[in-house]
């Protein structure tokens, strides 16, 4: 299995086990995909979400293994061996921050890439013309929200698309901005959202849609304000680093922001 698909390894059924909608139901690859693809405007934009959305489904699972095997009890240990078998790579993509904290818990990983699946179903909702998105974009997540509420996946999941924009917004930095977003926190708060809102830094829909490094993904965020750059700092003290050369070569995608070796070296 390639590094894309990597995170299959928690559904292997198409099945999010102990992942409900908000009728008890369990929720399916197969649905999640149906979503997708019924507001997607165009088949291109259907295959630039929908890789982006795998693309961070499989970064998010790498970071929730590693955090798993830094812990020494309460580990998962056939869903770490499933995800070895799946993608030798996985080992490699995630690397450490110095003094790595310990998180407050472990993260379902289930539930993790389920959310990473759908946290920008929102993104149709702001296309220009089927290849492009507008002005709008920052309504994406409130979209995803609401989009995700209307098809009865439930809060639990469309938090996922409310909460992940950068490092989140505060209420304070909606008004300050003068953002048009209703003026409310828009912040990951569980350890499943804030590992999706950060596995998100590293991937841009742009077009051509590239991997960002984590030092640019660092610079992005910091342009924000010392609010986004403090919290971006926190979730990389948590979750680390991710090694992208392996997935940006498979998916022949550019690093943005990567320091090539200068000759000789």
């Amino acid at each position: 299995m390639s590094l894309i698909d990597s995170w299959m390894a928690v559904c292997p059924k198409g099945e999010f086990a102990g992942v409900k909608d908000q009728f008890s139901k369990t929720i399916t690859l197969q649905r999640i995909f149906d979503l997708h693809s019924s507001l997607a405007p165009s088949q291109f934009l259907l295959n630039l979400v929908w890789t982006h959305s795998k693309i961070v489904a499989a970064i998010v699972f790498a970071l929730c293994l590693r955090s798993r095997e830094r812990k020494e009890e309460g580990v998962d240990i056939s869903v770490m061996r499933f995800g070895a078998r799946a993608a030798s790579g996985l080992k490699g993509m995630s690397s450490s921050l110095p003094r790595l904290r310990t998180l407050e818990r472990q993260p379902n990983i289930t539930l993790a890439v389920a959310g990473a699946l759908v946290h920008d179903v929102g993104a149709y909702k702001v296309s220009k013309d089927g290849y492009s998105f507008d002005d709008s974009y920052l309504f994406h997540g409130l979209y995803g929200y609401l989009e995700l509420h209307k098809a009865g996946f439930g809060e639990e999941m469309a938090l996922f698309a409310r909460n992940h924009t950068g490092s989140g917004i505060t209420r304070q930095e909606v008004v300050k901005e003068n953002l048009l977003l209703p003026p409310q926190d828009y912040l990951p708060v569980t350890v499943e959202q804030k590992v999706v809102a950060y596995g998100d830094c590293f991937h841009t829909k742009s077009n051509p849609p590239a991997f960002v490094s984590f030092e640019e993904a660092e610079k992005r965020i910091a342009r924000f304000g010392k609010g986004p750059k403090d919290r971006f700092e926190e979730m990389a003290a948590q979750f680390g680093k991710v090694d992208l050369l392996g997935i940006s070569q498979e998916c022949q995608m550019p690093i943005l922001g990567r320091q090539l070796p200068s000759c000789g070296q």
